[in-house]
């Protein structure tokens, strides 16, 4: 190479290092103005609070958030608890399931020695003192949860721990019914299977209580559980108002069987609860255009309920079977248009029974699309004795006012409570929920902690509990702690929780609701009450 030519390249070189750096003083001079301008702000390449610029393409891979199967799929080592704790709070860990998805809380044989009748009862306990009342919850059952349930004026939980003392003391046909209405959180049966498989081993195994008769084109589920049904039947849904009557059944659809309908409902043997039932309960409805429903038990002969009558009526079919596994199978009978609410499992008890009634989409004021009469004999032929309302997920998003959504609040809990001081009622605040940001930052909505105060205010208003299901996430950017936890806490629509995300909270409620009941248990208040 000449002189001549490498002086060119050396001409060339400051030449294109020069524009360069007309182009980094430039960008430099971009980048400042989006922290002097305001309306620039949200091109700025980084606030306080963010990673450093860059530092995620230094992160090694095993520290990136992994998906939790279902409700446990991954494998909870020492590693993993001690990542979560340290990322979520003690709280979070101690409430994870192993391996198995079911969670193994100490018990203490106290309450134990009478109720428990299903096949996990079984399980080594620590010995009981000698100086224990007859129902003692030993501390360590509770352990591991900071948010507890409020409940200022006692009227909220009192009929549930009323009941659950008379299950204790394993009384004959003491059962514990818990009526759990929510959005999608609660339509998964996550939350309430959880909550619903402790209850149970602890208390006793009281059946699997109210199932919906099909799923339709709804994602509904009830686990540990068998349930079919085919596509023939037409769905008339509380949530969208479809009918005229507001009779839509405890679950909120009514359900009108046409020509092929059929609908079937069995315990499931490889369950670790809930595999016996003791009765099944139809709950349908009568008009004078009602058909009828064949009806068989196992491999029995079917036989036929009638369901025209000249007024139009709620009515319940009881079948009473040996307690054990059974299936009952719904069919359309022809004659006309039956309508069915859902089939109750249940067993004689003493036990624990908790249904699952998740609206998809819900707003809690659909509840107000409910007949009023209707809807508070449904819960008192249920006899129910705690009333747990889950919602406000889907209002997030919505342009609410406080004061305006408390006021709704309240007219809710009047339309499901009908003033029955019997009946507990527990209002049950909404997950966290996020979106993501200009900046693609995930942030929670700017409504929810109006929503959660407004819910608190409402349930100290009409003399109900409150359990702060936002708080137990963490508060404000529980979701985005929960998505990039590993494993994996939430979804990425930042709206719900993953399996193993659910089983957590249904541990914290399991627990928070034991809580309680051992802080009745030594109260004045119960000893009013006995």
């Amino acid at each position: 190479m000449t002189r001549t030519n490498e002086s060119s390249l050396s001409a060339e070189t400051r030449e294109a290092l020069g524009r360069l750096g007309v182009v980094a003083m430039t960008l430099a001079c971009l980048m400042l103005l989006t922290y002097q301008v305001p309306n620039l702000h949200r091109f700025r390449p980084w606030v306080p609070g963010e990673p450093p610029p860059l530092s995620s393409l230094f992160t090694k891979w095993e520290e990136l958030p992994t998906f939790a199967g279902a409700g446990g799929g991954y494998r909870s080592t020492q590693r993993t608890r001690a990542r979560v704790r340290e990322e979520l709070g003690a709280a979070v860990e101690a409430n994870l399931g192993d391996a198995s998805g079911v969670a193994k809380p100490s018990r203490s044989e106290a309450s134990h020695s009478k109720t428990s009748r299903s096949k996990t009862s079984n399980s080594k306990r620590s010995a009981r003192p000698s100086n224990l009342p007859p129902v003692y919850v030993d501390p360590e059952e509770y352990a591991g949860i900071d948010i507890f349930i409020s409940d200022p004026t006692g009227r909220g939980m009192r009929p549930f721990y009323k009941a659950l003392l008379r299950t204790a003391l394993g009384k004959p046909r003491a059962m514990t019914r818990i009526t759990h209405y929510g959005d999608s959180s609660i339509a998964t049966d996550l939350i309430t299977h959880t909550a619903r498989r402790q209850l149970q081993v602890r208390f006793g195994d009281g059946g699997h209580g109210f199932i919906l008769v099909a799923k339709g084109y709804l994602p509904y589920r009830h686990r540990d559980v068998y349930h079919r049904a085919s596509d023939g039947w037409v769905l008339r849904e509380l949530l969208r108002r479809h009918d005229r009557t507001g009779f839509y059944g405890l679950g909120g659809i009514q359900f009108r069987g046409r020509p092929g309908a059929w609908a079937r409902f069995g315990t499931d043997e490889e369950a670790p609860v809930g595999n016996a039932v003791s009765r099944f309960d139809v709950y349908f409805q009568r008009h004078e255009r009602g058909g009828d429903l064949l009806i068989r038990v196992d491999d029995d002969d079917p036989r036929t309920l009638e369901t025209r009558s000249e007024a139009m009526e709620d009515a319940v079919e009881r079948i009473e079977v040996p307690d054990g596994p059974h299936r009952l199978e719904l069919r359309f009978g022809g004659r006309g248009q039956p309508r069915v609410y859902g089939v109750v499992l249940e067993r004689n008890g003493p036990g624990v029974v908790y249904d699952s009634i998740g609206l998809v989409g819900a707003r809690a004021a659909r509840l107000l699309n409910y007949d009023a009469t209707h809807i508070a004999g449904q819960l008192r032929r249920r006899e129910t004795d705690l009333l747990i309302l889950g919602f406000g997920g889907n209002e997030a998003s919505d342009k609410i006012k406080r004061e305006t959504y408390e006021s709704d609040y309240v007219q809710v809990i009047r339309r499901m409570r009908a003033g029955r001081e019997e009946l507990g009622c527990l209002v049950f605040a909404p997950l966290d929920q996020a979106e993501r940001d200009e900046r693609g930052r995930i942030v929670t909505f700017e409504s929810v902690p109006d929503i959660v105060e407004a819910q608190r205010s409402a349930a100290e208003h009409e003399g109900c509990a409150f359990y702060d299901t936002w708080a137990a996430m963490g508060g404000e950017g529980g979701m985005a702690r929960w998505y990039k936890s590993r494993p994996r806490l939430a979804l990425d629509d930042f709206r719900h929780a993953t399996p193993a995300g659910y089983e957590v909270l249904g541990n914290m409620l399991y627990k928070a609701l034991l809580k309680g009941f051992a802080e009745w248990l030594s109260s004045a208040d119960h000893d009013r009450d006995n």
